[in-house]
């Protein structure tokens, strides 16, 4: 994969590849989930959400395929624990339909069922926290970041059983620590962060340094999957730009609408566009395309 330099400098002479990865932002969920292959990143974001600058990521997986009982599956982006064992899962979200609280719930008791080991009493279960890092307010209170527990509905006191949801708002903007981060959720240009962990780890992805093969080869993978997706669908090679190749007024609009997504950085919605054409004259819709 070709090296990215200058941020700043026009993107007229780049490849189609590079303005891809020049365009990426962590809030395109395959993106994020490659960052947060470096602990680090994953380390950072937690102490920023939570407010815990002493938190310490022991172990993670990333795309962690748990099965309920009647064996349907979830693959959760960022699974992950603490050196005091608490456990954290990380979801990134663009649709409000994929961070419903009925999700959420199923995320926190699948969750459970596959931590708790065989001979263990209940007791056992660690503290767990399921944050969706959403890209509207899901909840629809207009606040930049939600926390919801149990309560005793008598007493009005926390029901102690220790599993936590915390929806993150990134659509709200703040000056605080949370609105930065979630600035740097959007930026494109690593040079720009306010995070100096999350800026070094998106330099070295869009560069092509200090990664290893496989994530190299899961970019390379992402693109090329996308790109035979649009080509599929008779859209041209020039969708990056957001600019048509062909005559047609519909691929004319897709164009428009693709390039529209890549400058918003909803690269999960191209991707879904591509698949659904129920979803492709939602999104028309929504830019006014139609």
């Amino acid at each position: 994969m070709p090296s990215i330099k200058g941020f700043s400098k026009s993107k007229e002479h780049l490849s189609p590849e590079q303005k891809f990865l020049s365009e990426l932002i962590l809030m395109d969920d395959i993106f994020m989930r490659i960052v947060l292959k470096d602990k680090k990143c994953t380390e950072f974001i937690l102490q920023t959400i939570l407010q815990k600058p002493d938190l310490k990521v022991k172990t993670q997986s990333i795309q962690s395929d748990l099965k309920n009982l009647q064996g349907r599956s979830l693959i959760l982006d960022c699974l992950c624990s603490d050196t005091k064992g608490t456990v954290y899962n990380i979801e990134v979200q663009n649709d409000s339909h994929g961070a419903s609280p009925k999700r959420a719930r199923y995320h926190s008791g699948l969750i459970d069922m596959h931590i708790l080991k065989k001979g263990k009493t209940f007791e056992n279960l660690p503290e767990s926290y399921v944050i969706f890092i959403c890209a509207k307010d899901v909840l629809k209170e207009n606040k930049q970041i939600y926390h919801i527990s149990r309560i005793i509905q008598e007493s009005g006191k926390k029901f102690p059983d220790q599993a936590e949801i915390i929806y993150l708002n990134t659509s709200k903007d703040s000056e605080n620590e949370l609105g930065k981060l979630i600035e740097d959720f959007y930026t494109k240009d690593p040079k720009k962060m306010h995070s100096k962990v999350l800026a070094k780890r998106v330099a070295d992805l869009k560069e092509n340094k200090n990664i290893e093969k496989g994530e190299r080869d899961a970019m390379t993978t992402y693109y090329d999957r996308l790109k035979k997706q649009w080509e599929k669908e008779g859209i041209a090679k020039g969708i990056i730009e957001g600019k048509a190749k062909g005559s047609a007024e519909s691929e004319s609009k897709m164009a428009k609408l693709m390039g529209l997504l890549v400058r918003e950085g909803r690269i999960a919605d191209i991707e879904k566009a591509s698949e659904s054409p129920d979803y492709r004259k939602a999104l028309l819709q929504e830019f006014q395309l139609s």
